[in-house]
């Protein structure tokens, strides 16, 4: 993999339009929202987001969030109800309206990958269904590590079909104790495997680790709070081995070995 951020080269010009929500599925504290989105069902690559008005008056700001899956027309989107903004989203129902500008960022690589595994935490793990589906129809064989703090938040594993998918949770209150890196360490990876992470710093910087005791490369989405969405505002800047870049703009998807993290 080059130096460069992962999906610089799938970078697409947002629109922004009004999308009727079709259907509604809840996962504990997590919503999967489908959306009537063609155009951009058409245009989403995996990795990428888009930036949601909150349907409730008060709120100025957008919201990102990543394209969990695509299905026809459709798109959905999987929201973690965290603070008031979140918790309006995860609560719409079918027939509302929202505004969504997108898709946003860069995606993921997926080309010439025989064999991947996916490593995520918390909401970090919304764009993996995606990503999944893709590899899989490119050839891939997929595995998924994820990890979570209990049994309550674990229950959004359900709204994932990835057939190799194993879970953790701090507590070990459901599947295996520890983190999802603990729970990488303990599968089989084939050498030459990629690994794609998603969640917060610090779980991207023990998935760096591991990943080179395994001489493997990878991709890494990146959280980041965000005002924009478009790299305008520099609110989102981190800093990498090529200087500091925006999550939304040259992100949020980086080569794995890219990210400075803790």
């Amino acid at each position: 993999m080059s130096a460069v951020p992962a999906g610089s080269s799938m970078v697409q010009k947002a629109v922004t339009v009004d999308c009727r929500v079709s259907d509604v599925r809840r996962h504990g504290t997590f919503a999967v929202v489908s959306l009537v989105a063609p155009h951009l069902a058409r245009r989403a690559v995996a990795g990428q987001f888009v930036m949601v008005a909150v349907p409730r008056g008060g709120f100025v700001l957008r919201r990102p969030l990543s394209v969990h899956a695509v299905r026809g027309d459709s798109i959905a989107l999987l929201i973690e109800a965290r603070g008031h903004g979140s918790a309006a989203l995860a609560a719409v129902d079918v027939g509302q309206t929202l505004s969504l500008a997108g898709p946003l960022g860069t995606g993921f690589v997926t080309e010439g990958v025989q064999s991947a595994l996916l490593v995520g935490g918390g909401i970090g793990v919304a764009p993996f269904q995606m990503l999944a589906e893709r590899l899989a129809a490119a050839g891939s064989y997929v595995t998924a590590a994820f990890g979570f703090r209990d049994h309550r938040q674990a229950r959004v594993a359900g709204a994932f079909d990835i057939p190799q998918l194993w879970v953790a949770t701090e507590d070990g209150s459901l599947g295996r104790r520890g983190t999802a890196v603990e729970l990488a360490e303990t599968l089989a990876v084939q050498p030459g495997t990629v690994v794609y992470a998603c969640g917060p710093l610090p779980m991207i910087g023990a998935v760096q680790r591991w990943a080179q005791s395994h001489e493997l490369t990878g991709q890494a989405s990146l959280e980041a709070h965000m005002a924009c969405g478009s790299g305008s505002c520099h609110g989102c800047v981190i800093e990498t081995t090529a200087g500091y870049l925006r999550v939304c703009s040259e992100g949020p998807v980086f080569d794995l070995r890219m990210v400075i993290a803790p």
